[in-house]
């Protein structure tokens, strides 16, 4: 599809005629645009660009209106103008932005010459960028746009997830059953059944005794997931987010400079969830775990990195890596089709790719569950 005004205008603040100067000033500045459109309904019937409001005097500007100082537009844009036509045009009047507008007249939004330039040298970037690592290569998305692997490959993300929990799971159960057999405790009947162990006749505290449990149940998970060629994937993935997200070109050698830590990263989210777990499920003093809730919203986001750095990233290998750059070129390419493009919000959901995650862990879960029942085992997970 060739490329025209329409597709890379960006949205823009709108006036009418009777909106007061300084409202005018505040939404320009805002938005970083040189003008903004007055719109009569729908329709562009002038402009107010950033020199008209520099002429307005100090004393003047709280009784004055947009429509004593706006002007004609010099060039309102055909949203289906190609991009190399729109350009000759705006350098033709002279004009560094231009309203766009449908056949109809009326305002898809405003095109600048630096719009201009970065999409003819294909170079529009997203401001932002979210993805994950998957078994066969790296997920990317913007919300309106997605590239690299596919629904599947995130569906088994999920399920590998769930089988480090699993085999987690299974180390920590056996390693509670090999203590039995060495102390003479409950601990894997206790553990099973949520409730207190015994060790010599003498109960356990049971609180403090299944926190630790829990932890140790945690870096088990963590090893397991660092095994894994997802994490290298997933160091991949982070290495070509900081590309993209500053600007950089997508090659081996730029993107390997990149840091392997993300400051976004779902880790960090995890990290904030076990310590806040944590906190509210270790049976202290009130006060003292206000304190720790304080402490844990100042430390998060430090013990995400940590957790990256030593579990769930690591340096891809230059296979990794090439895959993942391949994503990344791959969701320029349709960024840059249509980088304002705002698909329907259960779209934007779906194309995060939480869903597909979250479905391939509790289908896994469900399925390694009834697995455990049938042989007479307890439930493995949950």
């Amino acid at each position: 599809m060739e490329m025209n005004a329409g597709l890379i205008s960006r949205r823009c603040p709108a006036i009418g005629p009777d909106d007061s100067i300084g409202k005018t000033a505040e939404l320009m500045r805002q938005s970083q645009l040189p003008l903004v459109p007055v719109l009569d309904g729908n329709r562009v019937i002038g402009v107010v660009e950033d020199r008209d409001l520099l002429k307005v005097s100090l004393n003047s500007h709280q009784h004055l209106k947009v429509v004593d100082v706006m002007r004609r537009p010099e060039l309102v844009v055909d949203a289906e103008l190609p991009l190399e036509v729109v350009a000759r045009v705006m350098d033709e009047h002279g004009v560094s932005a231009a309203p766009v507008a449908d056949p109809s007249g009326a305002l898809k939004g405003i095109v600048t010459r630096l719009d201009l330039a970065a999409a003819l040298t294909r170079g529009l970037r997203p401001p932002r960028i979210g993805g994950m690592a998957t078994p066969w290569g790296i997920f990317l998305t913007t919300g309106a746009h997605r590239a690299g692997a596919g629904n599947v490959a995130v569906f088994f993300t999920g399920v590998v997830m769930a089988l480090c929990l699993a085999v987690a799971r299974g180390f920590l159960l056996t390693g509670l059953h090999i203590a039995d057999g060495i102390l003479g405790t409950d601990l894997l009947t206790a553990y099973v059944l949520d409730q207190a162990p015994r060790l010599f006749g003498f109960s356990l505290p049971w609180s403090q005794l299944l926190l630790s449990l829990h932890f140790l149940e945690g870096i088990l998970f963590f090893l397991a997931l660092r095994l894994l060629p997802l994490t290298g994937y997933h160091g991949g993935e982070h290495q070509v987010v900081h590309a993209i997200e500053r600007g950089e070109d997508l090659t081996p050698e730029s993107v390997s400079k990149m840091p392997l830590v993300h400051p976004r990263c779902g880790t960090n989210v995890a990290a904030l969830v076990i310590l806040l777990t944590t906190v509210a499920f270790s049976n202290i003093a009130a006060p003292l775990m206000m304190v720790l809730f304080v402490v844990v919203l100042l430390t998060w986001r430090r013990v995400g990195t940590m957790l990256q750095h030593f579990f769930t990233v690591k340096k891809p290998t230059p296979k990794q890596l090439d895959r993942a750059i391949e994503a990344g070129k791959e969701l320029l390419r349709r960024y840059q089709s249509a980088p304002y493009s705002s698909p329907p919000l259960p779209v934007q959901i779906w194309n995060l790719g939480f869903i597909q995650v979250f479905c391939g862990a509790t289908t896994t879960l469900w399925l390694l569950n009834l697995i455990a029942l049938h042989y007479g085992f307890p439930r493995l997970i949950f």
